[in-house]
């Protein structure tokens, strides 16, 4: 019970990994600020809590009216503990068909709707003088693939991001982390081109297939008192997926 009677804030929620993060912290006593852009999913995917230990916030990312109304129920009564910044958007496109809408689309909700609940839950977090934030990153933000390079970008903007705000609120106490999920199955919003997810799935070293509890297990301790000593880091959760190596090269265990 790390987390009991803390509040959490989590973005994404209604998502493959949102759902196991929220699982994960309600399992410890957490309460719950959940935000998606879809109500229905969101509610769907709520974890079963009395409504004292949850709120349901629907919010489009992409707006800035929205975004000022999530740091207002996310502060309401207190700055939140935790903050996790999970919402991110990856379509597959290739890199001389990405249009100028749908680049500015994947960098406003990847890049620009953390950088802005940074600033006005991290304000909050600064004056409590305690708090801890999470960005969800990616591999991709050192391993390119031709047909994902805005999202690339964006997560590669967003752990520049995470330093940068780790530098500004570390005095006042306030934690600011990213960490790297592995490879998520399950999104109905993604269609995978053929053979995509096979390619992921080979470039995992421990031989088993990856579960979003993995992940969500990982964020507990880092937003934990267990890694009060943690900020600016790049934790990664993909079983050695993001390791730049030569194709077929084999490792010790399997020679």
């Amino acid at each position: 019970m790390r987390y009991e009677n803390r509040k959490v804030v989590i973005t994404g929620a209604a998502g493959v990994y949102g759902r196991a993060l929220a699982a994960a912290f309600a399992s410890e006593g957490a309460m719950l600020l959940l935000s998606d852009r879809d109500p229905a999913a969101l509610a769907a995917g709520a974890p079963d809590l009395p409504a004292s230990r949850l709120a349901l916030h629907a919010a489009d990312l992409r707006d800035d009216a929205a975004l000022d109304g999530l740091v207002a129920a996310a502060t309401a009564g207190g700055a939140p503990e935790v903050l996790i910044n999970n919402a991110g958007l990856y379509p597959f496109i290739p890199l001389m068909e990405v249009t100028p809408a749908e680049y500015d689309l994947i960098l406003d909700v990847n890049t620009r709707a953390p950088f802005r609940l940074m600033q006005g839950i991290g304000r909050a977090m600064a004056a409590a003088g305690r708090g801890s934030i999470v960005n969800v990153t990616s591999s991709a933000a050192e391993v390119i693939r031709g047909n994902g390079v805005p999202y690339g970008a964006s997560k590669c903007a967003l752990e520049y991001l995470t330093r940068a705000f780790a530098l500004e609120l570390g005095p006042s106490g306030v934690r600011v982390n990213s960490a790297r999920p592995g490879f998520a199955e399950g999104s109905a919003e993604v269609t995978m081109p053929a053979g995509y997810a096979d390619a992921i799935r080979a470039r995992n070293l421990l031989g088993r297939a990856n579960r979003p509890e993995d992940f969500a297990g990982a964020i507990l301790f880092l937003c934990s008192d267990e890694a009060a000593f943690m900020t600016g880091s790049v934790l990664d959760v993909g079983a050695g997926g993001h390791i730049n190596r030569r194709d077929g090269a084999s490792t010790r265990a399997r020679s």
